[in-house]
């Protein structure tokens, strides 16, 4: 059986910034917490979201959206939006690119 060993000095997270301009996140979000999702803001960084599974609930502007699995979303860098799941379990995959000049 496999053991697992955790780093005592694990990697410093990293910024869009210190990645040449992107980064990528996995996230899985729970529709137990839709009514608290947080609102969200890359001042720098445009962020284009593809739901991976599930339902995802984004609002942009206070406009809100249903995406489905394979769907995708460009919010622009500065605009505050909320994820929430729909129902159950949402799968997302966050990209986020640097204004250039930034």
């Amino acid at each position: 059986m496999a053991r697992l060993t955790l780093n005592a000095n694990p990697t410093p997270r990293r910024s869009a910034s210190s990645t040449h301009g992107s980064q990528l996140t996995f996230e899985t979000l729970d529709a137990a917490d839709a009514a608290e999702a947080p609102l969200r803001r890359h001042r720098d960084e445009h962020v284009l979201l593809r739901v991976i599974d599930g339902i995802l609930r984004l609002t942009v502007a206070g406009e809100e959206r249903l995406l489905g699995a394979g769907d995708e979303a460009i919010i622009p860098a500065g605009a505050s939006h909320r994820l929430a799941s729909a129902c159950g379990q949402t799968r997302i995959l966050s990209g986020l690119r640097a204004v250039p000049g930034t």
